[in-house]
């Protein structure tokens, strides 16, 4: 006898009963819950364009409806689901651009998240920096914010921070405004030269901009150098006691700072 004749004598469970769907990474399967996924993100709108899904939103508030869409509901032709995208192996949904590796972290980190996760985290330790980068790239294409939110907290902890390279790279590529600022001041206050490697990886337009904000440090510096001597020559021609230098404090250093990285930016 036919699965969808079987099928046909029982009904769905409107709240346990748990669709899935089929991913192609790669060259490996993946099936999870449908129902995670169908937030506001790009997936929702990929699962709006699934044709041939026959299965019925029933209205709690019609008595007898769901025995009557029994039929309806179960009774699909198992050979018409095959053919429906993500809902089956033989035709699952292709993931392009995403490594196996990417997507592992990425459904570790969305589907072990727990009731609390917002202010606890995934919900697991991330082993390494490598899979929390993997769960910010995904999380951005795919616009799960709270992920992302998540992901941007657990790359960058006060106890093991970024380098000020990986920080900007990272902020120019999934546009993390309060990483810029703070990297670009690290690297502009950088007493080594940025490498090529580096500048490769924070892209030449930002190592340009870099080079001249650092090339004004570097002119401001020596004119407040200059500025100091002359005033201590001064002093020791003067007579008089009352003949103080005021040098600028780290912090109005780094204001000075920032206005050129502001300006520079357009931050």
């Amino acid at each position: 006898m036919a699965e969808s004749t079987l099928s046909s004598r029982w009904s769905r469970h409107v709240e346990f009963y748990v669709r899935t769907v089929t991913f192609l990474v790669e060259d490996h399967l993946f099936r999870i819950p449908r129902e995670p996924l169908e937030e506001p993100t790009a997936f929702r709108d990929m699962f709006l364009l699934f044709q041939g899904d026959s299965e019925t939103v029933v209205n709690e508030s019609d008595s007898g409806t769901r025995e009557d869409a029994k039929d309806s509901e179960i009774g699909e032709d198992q050979s018409d689901s095959e053919t429906v995208e993500g809902q089956s192996d033989t035709c699952p949904v292709t993931l392009p651009g995403v490594s196996k590796k990417e997507f592992e972290s990425f459904l570790r980190a969305f589907m072990h998240r727990s009731t609390t996760w917002k202010k606890q985290g995934f919900g697991f330790e991330p082993r390494s920096t490598d899979l929390c980068e993997s769960v910010l790239k995904l999380s951005t294409t795919w616009k799960f914010d709270e992920l992302r939110n998540v992901a941007i907290q657990h790359l960058d902890p006060p106890f093991r921070p970024l380098t000020p390279v990986t920080k900007l790279e990272l902020a120019s590529e999934y546009k993390i405004k309060q990483w810029l600022l703070p990297a670009l001041l690290a690297l502009a206050q950088w007493t080594e030269p940025i490498s090529v490697w580096e500048g490769r990886r924070i892209g030449l337009e930002n190592a340009l901009k870099l080079a001249a904000v650092r090339e004004e440090l570097k002119t401001a510096k020596m004119m407040d150098r200059l500025y100091e001597i002359y005033t201590l020559k001064a002093r020791e021609g003067s007579k008089s006691s009352n003949f103080e230098i005021y040098p600028q404090s780290p912090k109005d250093k780094d204001k000075g700072c920032i206005a050129l990285l502001t300006q520079a930016f357009d931050l």
